[in-house]
């Protein structure tokens, strides 16, 4: 039941990030996260607390699984927190919100990455190395080669950072 929870979470994360992107045009080429700034804020932050706590319920077979889980949920947690309350965080950090959210971003992409590693589970490691590839492949292609698809510019960071995330949330839906 654990592990339906958690696919159905990734699941509403891809379909909430696409709806956001179709509703919100600027955010096409703009960062997940720019998301949890807009109008529809709400739905970043809410498809981000299902998918924090089935990170943490999922993987109770196996310790390292869980505590990188966690780590990576705890972290999912203060990414949404950072920007929606951000005047909040900036009180607390003496103007530093966007540093902290930038931080907790990169804790939750190292996390994710070392479960993707930790969690092997034979014929899926190719969803990791994919996982890894792919996203590198179109940073480079959209900083070196092309920065258009039909007149339309396309930002590296954004299109990496959307294709990561994708890639996550398939190998958290395999698992």
């Amino acid at each position: 039941m654990t592990h339906a929870f958690l696919a159905l979470a990734a699941l509403v994360l891809l379909i909430v990030i696409a709806l956001q992107d179709y509703l919100v045009p600027s955010l096409r080429n703009a960062t997940i996260s720019s998301g949890l700034t807009g109008r529809y804020h709400v739905l970043l932050d809410v498809a981000y607390v299902p998918l924090a706590a089935s990170m943490f319920t999922s993987f109770g077979g196996h310790w390292v699984m869980q505590i990188l889980a966690g780590i990576s949920g705890a972290a999912l947690l203060g990414v949404a927190a950072t920007n929606t309350a951000w005047r909040f965080f900036d009180k607390l950090t003496d103007g530093q919100h966007a540093l902290w959210h930038s931080r907790l971003t990169i804790v939750v992409f190292a996390s994710a990455l070392l479960l993707e590693v930790a969690g092997d589970r034979g014929g899926r490691w190719w969803l990791m190395l994919l996982n890894l590839a792919l996203p590198a492949a179109a940073y480079w292609y959209f900083t070196t080669e092309k920065t258009d698809i039909e007149g339309i510019v396309v930002a590296a960071s954004p299109a990496a950072e959307k294709l990561y995330v994708a890639g996550l949330c398939l190998w958290l839906m395999a698992w």
